[in-house]
């Protein structure tokens, strides 16, 4: 067996084995899966500074501690399959860490300091808690593999997160998510696997090509929860026997079927912009326009985005053709 690797797992450990300090200067990976500790201790993450991968998998482990961020050399940690409910401030330190496994533990949410993991390529999260991601997920610029299976409570994940420039697979199925991006990085998505999500009402077609032949057959079913009001609305379209569920942003929604009005040209985007400038106000460009697009481009937007770090200006058309069941 190689000197730098143990492998301590299946061994009844009721606590971590004080035996590590007479090796910490030698080993760089510990397997300690399915044993019975109930914590990290300090003293392992002052002395292991040098481990590269962890697999504290199976364990009673309640907490992630401060001091995990000693373990600068990390690159893998493992500590699925526990009873974490948090994670620390302190996991942003952990520069090296590319790949971090918390599946199968009682997280109800993600400290936002967890963007500065910039070499962070695979996180698994599924058969969690959770009720929301950070915006700031989206700032791990090497992200490739996101997975959030099973997270019953998870309504939303950000659109940020659907653009990351490496992102190749992201997986949310059997979670309670309302809506599904608009906009995706196509360029590097390979599989999308969002589709069990039967409080979905519509998908947009951007996510066309990742769909399963059977996806089309399945009936929503209505969840006995309570939706969060303050980013979704119900949108009564005849073609279906329930509402469908949309931005709240989108508070004009045209059936390309009944009507005749289109999206907002380019043009009159471009003339809505002119709105936030003093010469647009004057009296001259109301001269120059027709009245009908005048008092459009008065009414400017109606909201900016919710996300901060984006927070651009939201219009308010769009057509049902752009998305389908």
């Amino acid at each position: 067996m190689n000197s730098t690797i143990l492998h301590w797992s299946y061994r009844d450990f009721r606590q971590m084995p004080e035996e590590l300090t007479t090796c910490s200067d030698e080993v760089v990976e510990v397997y300690l899966k399915e044993n019975f500790i109930p914590a990290i201790p300090r003293w392992f993450c002052e002395q292991m500074s040098r481990l590269t991968f962890l697999c504290l998998a199976g364990n009673l482990i309640t907490c992630v501690p401060e001091e995990i961020s000693l373990l600068i050399n990390l690159e893998s940690l493992d500590v699925s399959q526990n009873v974490v409910e948090a994670l620390p401030k302190s996991v942003g330190k952990l520069q090296k860490l590319s790949r971090l496994k918390l599946s199968e533990n009682k997280l109800t949410g993600l400290p936002k300091e967890i963007g500065q993991l910039q070499n962070l390529a695979i996180l698994e999260l599924s058969k969690n808690r959770l009720t929301e991601l950070p915006i700031e997920l989206s700032h791990c610029l090497s992200l490739q593999e996101l997975i959030l299976d099973d997270n019953y409570f998870l309504c939303r994940i950000p659109t940020k997160v659907f653009t990351m420039p490496q992102i190749t697979y992201l997986s949310a199925e059997r979670c309670n998510l309302l809506l599904l991006p608009f906009i995706v990085n196509t360029d590097s998505v390979e599989f999308v696997k969002l589709f069990k999500n039967y409080t979905l009402t519509h998908y947009p077609m951007v996510l066309e090509r990742f769909m399963q032949p059977n996806y089309d057959q399945f009936n929503a079913v209505q969840q006995n929860r309570t939706l969060k009001p303050f980013y979704y609305q119900r949108v009564r379209c005849d073609a279906s026997s329930q509402n469908l569920i949309f931005p709240a942003e989108l508070v004009t929604i045209l059936d390309r079927r009944k009507s005749l009005q289109m999206p907002g040209t380019l043009v009159e985007i471009a003339l809505r912009r002119c709105s936030t400038a003093k010469w647009s106000r004057c009296v001259s460009l109301k001269d120059c326009i027709p009245s009908e697009l005048y008092a459009r481009l008065r009414s400017g937007p109606v909201a900016t985005c919710a996300s901060i770090p984006c927070s651009n200006e939201i219009f308010s058309e769009c057509v049902l053709g752009l998305v389908k069941r």
